[in-house]
């Protein structure tokens, strides 16, 4: 079935709610699309090797029009967008000299016209690496960074068998913090708002309101039932976030206490115990003492990664070590 074109752009700046993936920015992306001008559709991720590959600014040529319609409509998550490969390359075929934001905006302003709105935002987390490309791609662009307690953002990616937290250099909790650290002392520093995930469930609508006025929004009541918006999640998601049927609850808070047990909070505070510290998360490993040996602990855990994180699946399958083990 054919899907009409959208309509001519808005002047509407855009937002992006950017972090590290189980921080709760599919939670916050359900909440700002309940407002009345907003609309956010799924993670869309074609941005990265879009601008790795093509130029940000100035009219593309055909070769790179084509490469353009190639890349986002073979990603593997461009089903999401609902828009037929076809009728994507029509409505870029239409454009005269398009630029990339040109064919870009195609996407958004589809997902806006089918919503009723006038601006949109885009949720996907690890966008955070990219703040200076997007802020050229979008000089107007602003940005929310979620921010959570990286061990239960740890808990959440072994829950979900993604990427362990001493993977070196790849968990994403410790990327997001690194990156945002980066741009404290740049340009971009006035254009990213940091939430916390803790006071975002704790005091929802005082937390949704500075989220508002840092957009230039009125804050609208309706925004905090997000329930009523889980259908926003594409299908082959909802498995990993059953929780947004339900309503916040601070037992979304600290989970590691309950979760972990002690040798299990030594072996992730041994990874992100400098960050945990500068954010002013509490360790509980905390004695002077202990500092050698978690330094020590995650210097043999990064270096052992590769084995660990073959080796424990493996290990846990024939029962040698229990189900649920966060390392």
């Amino acid at each position: 079935m054919s899907v009409a074109p959208p309509s001519p752009k808005t002047n509407d700046s855009p937002f992006f709610i950017v972090g590290a993936s189980r921080s709760g920015t599919t939670l916050l992306r359900l909440i700002l699309a309940g407002h009345s001008r907003l609309h956010i559709p799924p993670e869309t991720w074609f941005l990265r090797p879009l601008f790795e590959q093509l130029p940000l600014t100035g009219p593309l040529t055909p070769g790179q029009v084509s490469e353009a319609v190639k890349i986002m409509v073979e990603h593997y998550r461009w089903p999401d967008m609902e828009i037929p490969a076809e009728d994507f390359a029509r409505w870029v075929s239409a454009l005269t000299g398009p630029r990339l934001v040109d064919i870009v905006n195609l996407v958004y302003r589809h997902h806006l016209d089918k919503a009723g709105k006038p601006r949109f935002g885009d949720k996907t987390p690890n966008y955070i690496d990219m703040v200076p490309e997007i802020s050229e791609f979008y000089p107007d662009a602003r940005f929310i960074h979620l921010i959570r307690d990286g061990r239960d953002v740890a808990i959440s990616h072994i829950d979900a068998d993604w990427v362990r937290y001493y993977k070196p250099h790849g968990f994403p909790w410790t990327r997001a913090i690194e990156k945002r650290r980066e741009y404290r002392s740049s340009i971009y520093d006035s254009r990213i708002m940091d939430v916390r995930y803790e006071d975002l469930v704790s005091e929802p609508e005082t937390t949704v309101r500075k989220i508002c006025e840092f957009l230039g929004e009125t804050f609208e009541p309706t925004m905090l039932e997000y329930r009523s918006r889980s259908n926003l999640v594409p299908e082959r998601e909802r498995g990993i976030h059953r929780k947004l049927d339900e309503p916040m609850a601070r037992d979304a808070i600290s989970v590691w206490q309950r979760k972990l047990r002690p040798w299990e909070c030594f072996a992730i505070e041994s990874c992100l115990y400098n960050d945990l510290l500068q954010l002013g998360y509490g360790l509980r490993f905390s004695s002077p003492g202990a500092r050698p040996l978690l330094r020590a602990t995650g210097w043999l855990l990064r270096a052992s990664y590769p084995i660990m994180r073959r080796g424990v699946p493996y290990l846990q399958r024939r029962g040698l070590l229990p189900k649920v083990l966060y390392l």
